[in-house]
């Protein structure tokens, strides 16, 4: 238990000296894009590759992948759905940042350190659908139901297409996910090759989480930020039970998807809102306050289940 708590204690130091380098600007203006370039372009793409060479992959693991899109998507529509009377601004605000979790720059790193390599496997499928809605589907389909604040979107396929393909962690999934249904072995070369980068990862992330949380915003819309937390909290308690009931994996695997389902609200979430003409502050508070709910409860849930290995 002390390991994990050192472990845990670690990743929250790295987010609090985050948020105090950005809000300091000791490192220069708007360090947030650069370290988050610096992630989604280098050290999480080569954590997925080092995760899947370094662990077995089973078929079965691919259950995950439409389990991952639909925890993303369910809540959207619902969104979606209870919001279509609101102002557009706040219809943007609540199905942008209810649905979809922050996998990659949460999830994997927090896993990695703490469960087995064969856990990472499992938290690079479920990521592999929620990411067809967080890298760009929930943006494109807010457009269509919303608007952009720009005009409509045409060619909205093309639209789609576009923003899921342009990002290096997804298309990493697919070309590993197709490699490992083929019982295509990853070389020991390449494993060993994206090894320091992915050690790098954890690091990275957990300081670009610290860099873009943001906790200013007025009071009087506090109120939003509230039904955004608890939709989200409901939705994954759900969730979690549906998933310990119904999915044929083992406790371990169990555990590793129940941390999954209270990881963060996406780190896209922010920006995403911003595009779309929403409250992009608004979204930072509330993916900020996030960020310290799925600490606190993946936390639990390893340090009561004793599953950290």
């Amino acid at each position: 238990m002390e390991g994990v708590l050192i472990k845990i204690s670690a990743f929250v130091a790295i987010i609090i000296a985050g948020y105090m380098a950005g809000r300091s600007g000791a490192i220069g203006q708007r360090p947030g894009e650069v370290v988050s370039k610096i992630v989604f372009t280098f050290t999480l793409p080569c954590s997925v590759v080092h995760a899947f060479g370094s662990a077995q992959f089973t078929p079965q693991l691919l259950l995950l992948v439409p389990v991952g899109l639909a925890c993303a998507f369910i809540p959207y529509a619902a969104a979606a759905i209870v919001s279509r009377r609101c102002e557009r601004a706040d219809c943007v605000f609540y199905m942008l940042n209810i649905c979809g979790f922050n996998i990659g720059c949460f999830a994997l790193p927090y896993v990695q350190a703490l469960f087995s390599p064969e856990a990472a496997v499992a938290v690079c499928m479920f990521d592999a659908g929620n990411a067809m809605m967080m890298t760009g589907g929930a943006y494109a389909l807010t457009g269509l139901i919303a608007g952009t604040g720009k005009g409509p979107i045409e060619q909205p396929l093309k639209f789609v297409a576009k923003r899921l393909f342009s990002s290096l962690p997804f298309d990493a999934y697919l070309v590993l996910i197709v490699l490992a249904v083929f019982d295509i072995q990853i070389p020991q070369q390449v494993v060993e090759f994206t090894e320091p980068i992915a050690n790098a990862n954890a690091f990275c992330a957990m300081l670009m989480l610290g860099l873009m949380v943001g906790f200013t915003s007025a009071g009087a819309k506090l109120k939003k930020v509230a039904v955004i937390l608890v939709a989200r909290a409901a939705f994954s308690a759900v969730f979690c039970v549906l998933a310990w009931m119904l999915l044929p994996f083992d406790f371990t695997t169990k555990i590793v998807i129940c941390i999954l389902l209270w990881a963060p609200a996406s780190a896209m979430g922010p920006t995403f809102t911003l595009w779309c003409g929403g409250d992009e502050k608004l979204a930072g508070l509330s993916n900020g306050i996030t960020i310290v709910e799925a600490i606190v409860v993946a936390t639990c849930i390893v340090l009561a289940t004793g599953m950290a290995g």
